[in-house]
């Protein structure tokens, strides 16, 4: 079955921008878009392995490890050269891919904890659309980096003057390769009966099978950011699985038998 098969509206309107940004870059222009959720980046991904087009496209968020990411399309006569997509980006396009993804820092008064949603909040209140803003990277009680659209950046740096109910200062901010964003995990290790998919949302979650089964079949589960609803599908790590209501998981390793015949699962739960 294709990507393309059985679409949701949402999913159609993503082929279109994807098929229209590609033509665009076919005239010799590197093409970009908004920040996509994970899920959207996976369904992208998916549809540019099967349009055949992966050596022109890739997605990128301001850092390794970026959740909402930017998809970017390359012209066909990039592919002549050596190197990845966005690597040719880069030496290409160099000043238009520095523009089109940009970071804003933002540093609060000190008197009170900020926290994602209260950067998220207030930026929104600014009448701004959310896929213009990807990851706001917490980096301490009262600082956070905010990567924003190109085209956004200059309102944002002359709009934001409070978070909340704290005043706050703003300055460019330029990621170097060692940013991170530190998120908090919490470590799971436990057996399975199988690789199955729901036998591992049911050691994730502690959840009895039939419920994991249920919560399956329900359309609540989802593998790499992709809808799962086959409970035979087999899990191999490492890939990310997401039960609505009850959080996302990093599945690290599946393997090493014990005595009586299960196998140990390692794990790891975004808190």
């Amino acid at each position: 079955m294709k990507t393309s098969d059985y679409l949701s509206d949402e999913q159609k309107m993503l082929c279109a921008r994807f098929d229209d940004k590609l033509i665009q870059s076919a005239r010799g222009s590197l093409e970009y878009g908004y920040f996509r959720t994970p899920a959207e980046s996976a369904f992208l991904s998916s549809l540019a392995k099967e349009r055949g087009v992966k050596d022109r496209f890739f997605l990128f968020g301001g850092y390794d490890g970026a959740e909402r990411k930017i998809a970017f399309f390359l012209p066909d006569y990039l592919s002549e050269y050596d190197g990845g997509a966005k690597e040719k980006a880069q030496i290409f396009f160099q000043t238009e891919f520095s523009r089109s993804l940009r970071a804003i820092k933002i540093c609060g008064s000190g008197y009170r904890t900020l926290s994602h949603r209260d950067y998220l909040g207030s930026l929104l209140s600014l009448g701004i659309e959310r896929e213009s803003i990807g990851d706001i990277v917490i980096l301490s009680d009262c600082e956070a980096v905010v990567f924003c659209t190109g085209t956004i950046f200059g309102f944002l740096f002359e709009n934001i003057d409070r978070i909340a109910a704290d005043k706050v200062s703003v300055a460019e901010f330029f990621p170097d390769e060692k940013f991170t964003a530190k998120r908090e995990l919490l470590p799971i290790n436990d057996t399975v009966a199988s690789n199955r998919f729901d036998c591992v949302v049911a050691a994730l979650t502690n959840l009895a099978r039939e419920k994991a089964q249920t919560a399956i079949k329900s359309g609540l589960c989802s593998l790499d950011y992709v809808d799962e609803v086959r409970c035979d599908r087999e899990i191999t790590p490492p890939c990310t699985v997401s039960v609505r209501g009850h959080g996302k998981y990093n599945v690290l390793s599946i393997g090493g038998e014990t005595k009586r015949g299960r196998l140990r699962i390692s794990a790891e739960k975004y808190i």
